[in-house]
């Protein structure tokens, strides 16, 4: 909880220096208002974090600055340091896509400790897989889901999977999918892992559904026309793959 407190005060200092510089006196307060009413909410995400995870028994929380550690075995070269997915922004997004859960797999690209699995588990999808980069946060997130599924009701748990690999290059189910991120890799990683997505969903007749939170990259989706937008909110959206018919010789 302190690490994320002071890394969310290094990331409000830049955004009033950057105002002042941009804008002057006005700017910098038109910023300052904006940071105040978000710093308000922070005491109260970071209890409900700490909530969640004294609730199932596991650790999802705190910053790890990894990057340097796994940029020479990402493909695309631009991993960001691990950070856990907020619990209000991913609940926002998943609720406006309109899937079957239990029919549906989900799939968190740079799963970390696996808080977003957690979440989409109870949140009521069939099958639950994530991808993580970092093999010590892929092992950390294995031991998460076993400590959350040994207090589970017999039967609930439904299959969480974590796997040690690449978002650019492993393969993804085919069916009812949604996948999530937050903001895990920069934008040339994201362009492989869209037209990864694309060429394995072509023919598919099930739609795909991206939760990207933190969109810091976002306008990489622009060059992907199969994508449209399905629902944005503060900090998060929510893009649609429309399935492809199979190419049909003759």
């Amino acid at each position: 909880m302190i690490s994320t407190a002071l890394w969310k005060t290094r990331q409000a200092t830049r955004r009033l220096a950057t105002a002042w510089g941009d804008t002057g006196s006005r700017g910098l307060a038109a910023e300052a208002q904006r940071l105040a009413r978000e710093l308000t909410g922070i005491p109260a995400a970071l209890g409900r974090e700490l909530a969640f995870d004294l609730r199932r028994g596991t650790r999802t929380r705190g910053f790890v600055r990894n990057e340097a550690h796994v940029a020479a075995r990402s493909v695309g070269g631009d991993p960001i340091f691990y950070q856990p997915i907020g619990l209000r922004p991913l609940g926002e997004a998943l609720a406006t896509v309109p899937v079957d859960r239990p029919g549906s797999t989900l799939v968190d690209l740079g799963a970390g400790r696996g808080r977003a699995l957690l979440l989409a588990a109870e949140a009521g999808f069939g099958r639950v897989l994530g991808v993580e980069l970092d093999e010590s946060l892929a092992a950390e997130a294995r031991e998460n889901v076993r400590r959350w599924s040994r207090r589970a009701a017999p039967g609930a748990a439904p299959e969480v999977r974590v796997v040690h690999g690449d978002a650019a290059t492993e393969p993804l189910p085919s069916g009812p999918l949604v996948v999530t991120m937050f903001n895990p890799f920069g934008a040339t990683t994201l362009d492989l892992v869209l037209r990864s997505l694309c060429d394995a969903r072509r023919g598919d007749p099930d739609p795909a559904w991206v939760v990207y939170v933190h969109p810091v990259h976002d306008t990489v989706f622009a060059a992907f026309p199969r994508f449209t937008d399905h629902a944005r909110g503060r900090d998060w959206v929510v893009h649609r793959l429309a399935p492809e018919p199979a190419a049909t010789g003759g």
